[in-house]
């Protein structure tokens, strides 16, 4: 291969992955404009390494075959370091399939595949810039824990009142724990909840509170385990 074909395919490897980048850079992400390039230029270094042996071989196909797969493998690890779980919350899943975009970007520049290459980027930055707009418009589904401490005088009517107003603010209840204090005197109901849109937090918690028989609401980050 000569020089001037391998060094349009490493220049546009970096100019596409930068356009990645700095959407991820613009969001404050930790792999942003430096490691998408880096990412994108490394990928077609390898695959125009790879073509270079391949030109020599009987079976080419195969031996790109490998060196693509081994390149999507390896890319799988600098994803994963993207991504941070705290609790039931999750984030960088974007910045890592972002990594795992230009590596296949990398990938096809190059093979060769310019057009695609081009289309490719341009669909996903449509995808990282426009959808976001629609994605604001849907409230995501979250899971809450909610325990109550009440009197056990009427345990009945107090499970269906507090149940009565979880469900006048369109939250759904997955399941409910109840746990009888060994006095007798107190009764704990733990409500394992699914939210998907909750304006007032402090309005829901005080309509609790108002219960007949609450002594005290507690709200938790549920375990999404549901």
């Amino acid at each position: 291969m000569i020089f001037e074909d391998w060094i349009v395919k490493l220049l546009l490897a970096a100019f596409l992955g930068s356009l990645i980048g700095l959407e991820r850079e613009y969001h404050g992400r930790p792999a942003g404009l430096r490691t998408h390039m880096l990412v994108s230029i490394g990928a077609a270094m390898i695959t125009i390494c790879g073509l270079s042996i391949a030109g020599s071989d009987s079976n080419p196909g195969a031996e790109v075959s490998r060196i693509v797969a081994g390149v999507v493998t390896g890319i799988g690890f600098l994803g994963a370091g993207a991504i941070i779980r705290t609790s039931d919350f999750v984030r960088g899943l974007t910045t890592a399939a972002c990594i795992w975009f230009v590596a296949a970007l990398g990938v096809t520049i190059g093979l060769g595949e310019y057009l695609m290459a081009l289309s490719s980027t341009a669909v996903a930055l449509l995808v990282l810039i426009i959808l976001p707009f629609f994605e604001k418009r849907l409230a995501d589904l979250k899971y809450r824990d909610v325990v109550i401490l009440g009197e056990n005088m009427e345990p009945e009517l107090l499970v269906e009142n507090c149940s009565r107003i979880l469900e006048s603010y369109n939250i759904g209840i997955h399941d409910i724990e109840i746990e009888i204090e060994r006095d007798g005197n107190s009764i704990s109901l733990l409500y394992h909840l699914w939210i998907r849109k909750l304006k007032n937090k402090l309005e829901l918690l005080n309509a609790l509170s108002g219960v007949k028989g609450v002594i005290k609401v507690q709200w938790h980050r549920g375990s999404g385990k549901i």
